[in-house]
């Protein structure tokens, strides 16, 4: 291997490639219940029931598809329990960064 090639490897090794950002459609649920926190008429998660969670040491999550991932950072997340949400940020080990979070229309 050449001198040029081996700084490219080195400095790849330091900087690796940012994560790619993605965009998930789902509600904010909380990570203890999941999907099984649907108490409401609609199928949809009990606010109450993902509070009670969450107080109890749960985090908010997204609930998309069949899975359920941690959001980050909390506050932001909080602010639309219960509500189905459209986030956009990066996946890293099971957990969204949101950059950001919008409710979805009905």
């Amino acid at each position: 291997m050449n001198f040029p090639a081996i700084a490219v490897v080195v400095l790849i090794s330091f900087f690796p490639p940012d994560p790619a950002v993605s965009t998930w459609s789902g509600f904010v649920t909380d990570t203890h219940c999941g999907t099984n926190c649907q108490r409401t008429s609609a199928m949809t998660p009990d606010l109450a029931c993902i509070r009670r969670c969450v107080k109890q040491g749960s985090k908010y999550g997204l609930w998309s598809g069949n899975h359920v991932y941690t959001l980050e950072p909390q506050s932001r997340a909080a602010k639309f329990a219960a509500e189905n949400v459209r986030v956009t940020g990066m996946l890293s080990n099971n957990t969204i960064q949101i950059q950001s979070i919008q409710r979805i229309a009905h």
